[in-house]
């Protein structure tokens, strides 16, 4: 309470002792100190956008977590993939790896026109997984030249599709005129069982088609649990920048304070007389005079690595000599950002002792790309498949393996094992345990399917007892005697 506030409450009392002024004057006192409760509650918040420090404060959000909707921040994903090149290398090279890698179909048929297919294919798959993952889902539209509008809202006509003598792709993500039906598909056989029944899409000319889920390949990122997936991700997967945002914030804050050092390293003083005056805007004349110094200084710097000044002006230089572990942070926290990509040692392309020490950095990537292609890429790969398939009147079963990005590696170790194999087959070939026809078969299901089989059934194991009774049965044992 205030010197002020209490006058008036002393004049107050002398006045009168009646009761109802004192408790007017309770009243009063009350409000003061309220008021001044107030006051001091708003002059104690402090935040400091700047300097991130207070109210301000984002370390915080390092620390504590919580369910965020950074998913659906669909403009922030498109700043920082349009300014950050961490997160635009994050976003495109495991896209392009996914595809780029490529698959092996297994089967009895020739799959010649198929990879033809794929390969022709590749660019439009490639934008379906970037734009997926940037946003959390995307769809490729597959499109004949032989189908109408109206078509596309039906089943697709497989009749139809044989016929086509063109298939494009229109490729989209989830944001960008997309509107799935609320329906969903109740077909326990179809690979879209629980996925929307059709999609409203707006083309690049603006026009609005109804696809029946039949021609939409439809691409979901990291997958949510069915609480956040059905309800804040609206069927779709997880951006992924949603979980390195924090690694991608404290590796910028770290990159600005650095800078800020580096600038900071050392700082020259020139004291020169006048220059108050041209601080405060008072002295006209004399700024365009000691700006010709300046550049005059500057100049002589320039040329001859000197400083030149008046007699009567002061110079100063103060260095900051504590920038020898920068370096050692800033790697460190590479490090740390490439390892919540799992992508060590290939993020940024620390290639400094040669790439013959890279091996080991690119077989665990190549591992993470591989478990990525299973969980999230197999599906539009599967479906994409039964309609090429279906188009070139393929009737087998769809059974394909992705293939290793770094494929001598994965040859040479094959080989190995191929051999090991042979060396193994062999043994039991000359011990009379399998014949020729077994150890062909044996090697070709081998070769095939990496799955050893020697055929070695009760029939077989009977046959091999009998075998030996008879061999036994005609030796003469007088003869051996």
């Amino acid at each position: 309470m205030d010197d002020l506030a209490l006058q008036q409450m002393f004049s107050m009392m002398l006045k009168s002792n009646n009761k109802s002024v004192m408790d007017d004057i309770d009243e009063h006192r009350e409000s003061i100190c309220k008021t001044g409760e107030q006051s001091v509650a708003m002059k104690d918040a402090y935040g400091n956008s700047l300097m991130a420090i207070g109210t301000d404060d984002r370390v915080e959000s390092f620390t504590n977590y919580g369910l965020s909707n950074d998913t659906l921040n669909w403009p922030l994903w498109l700043a920082l993939y349009n300014d950050s090149w961490v997160f635009r290398r994050a976003i495109d090279k495991p896209a392009t790896d996914e595809i780029r890698c490529g698959i092996t179909l297994q089967g009895e048929t020739d799959f010649t026109e198929i990879y033809r297919e794929l390969k022709r294919y590749r660019n439009d798959l490639i934008q379906l997984l970037k734009w997926g993952a940037l946003f959390g889902g995307s769809i490729a539209c597959v499109m004949f030249d032989n189908l109408e509008d109206a078509d596309y809202s039906k089943p697709m006509d497989y009749n139809k599709i044989k016929k086509a003598k063109a298939m494009r792709m229109y490729v989209t993500d989830r944001w960008y005129g997309v509107t799935a039906s609320t329906d969903t598909v109740t077909n326990m056989q179809s690979i879209d069982f629980g996925k929307p029944v059709s999609y409203t899409v707006t083309l690049a000319d603006g026009k609005s088609i109804t696809f029946h889920h039949d021609y939409v390949l439809r691409y979901e990122h990291r997958g949510a649990p069915k609480l956040i997936k059905n309800g804040m991700l609206q069927g779709w997967g997880y951006a992924e920048g949603s979980h390195i945002l924090n690694e991608l914030s404290r590796d910028d804050k770290l990159k600005a304070s650095i800078q800020s050092l580096v600038d900071k390293s050392l700082i020259e003083v020139i004291k020169m007389s006048g220059m108050r005056g041209v601080f405060m805007g008072a002295d006209k004349d004399n700024e365009q005079q000691l700006r010709k110094r300046l550049e005059m200084v500057n100049w002589g710097r320039t040329f001859n690595s000197l400083t030149f000044l008046d007699k009567e002006d002061d110079y100063q230089q103060n260095q900051f000599s504590g920038l020898s572990g920068l370096a050692d942070i800033l790697e460190n926290n590479l490090w740390l950002v490439s390892a919540a990509l799992e992508m060590q040692g290939v993020l940024f392309g620390d290639l400094k002792q040669g790439f013959s020490n890279d091996t080991d950095a690119m077989a665990r990537y190549d591992e993470t790309i591989n478990n990525r292609c299973e969980d999230l890429v197999r599906p539009v790969m599967t479906k994409f498949l039964g309609i090429l398939f279906r188009k070139f009147n393929i009737n087998e079963k769809i059974e394909f393996e992705f293939n290793s990005l770094i494929v001598d590696t994965q040859e040479n170790k094959m080989m190995e094992r191929l051999e090991h194999f042979v060396d193994l087959t062999d043994k039991l070939l000359n011990s009379g345990i399998i014949d020729t026809q077994q150890y062909a078969i044996a090697l070709k299901q081998y070769l095939n399917n990496q799955s050893i089989d020697y055929g070695l059934t009760d029939e077989k194991i009977n046959e091999l007892k009998n075998t030996m009774q008879e061999e036994f049965e005609g030796i003469d044992l007088n003869e051996v005697e």
